[in-house]
């Protein structure tokens, strides 16, 4: 009894601190506790999510992204899904804000989904297009990440959305 007792105060003691509010412990990387978000008195919905998304991708924190997913999504997270070498320019220009946040719903198998596209950059070579993270919400209060979260559309696609989420 008491080797087990010893064996989970043990884990508990690693898990506590291995929690290092997002830092990566690896050279290279930038930590998530070092970078500054825009800080608000409110949010619109959605869009604090949508920070943290965005924050997880630029410091490659995988643990921060996993925290941002369903629990489906983050069983098949790992280091390779934040390799996204075609949003690296726009994640490294990110300034911890977010521009706008436009919103979408859909019906699916009976439920009301509600998604969430938070502009966070312009696409500096293609003045037509945005950057955006896509995060969605079955309650409007807790969202998570879409299979492909970092997407670049049209400005026309992104005015076409709701500037208020529906009910």
């Amino acid at each position: 009894m008491k080797r087990i007792t010893s064996l989970l105060m043990l884990a508990l003691i690693v898990t506590l601190t291995s929690c290092g509010g997002g830092s990566t412990g690896e050279k290279g990387k930038q930590k998530a506790k070092d970078f500054k978000l825009e800080v608000k008195e409110t949010y619109a919905p959605g869009e604090e999510a949508a920070q943290q998304v965005l924050l997880a991708y630029k410091t490659k924190d995988v643990d921060l992204l996993k925290q941002c997913a369903s629990w489906a999504m983050s069983m098949a997270l790992d280091e390779d899904a934040m390799e996204r070498p075609d949003f690296e320019k726009q994640l490294k220009r990110w300034d911890g804000a977010i521009k706008e946040v436009r919103y979408a719903s859909d019906v699916i198998t009976l439920e009301s989904v509600y998604y969430a596209y938070a502009h966070y950059c312009n696409d500096k070579e293609d003045p037509d297009k945005i950057y955006v993270v896509v995060i969605q919400s079955s309650d409007k209060e807790k969202w998570v990440i879409t299979m492909n979260p970092l997407r670049k559309i049209s400005k026309a696609t992104f005015e076409e959305k709701s500037a208020e989420i529906t009910e």
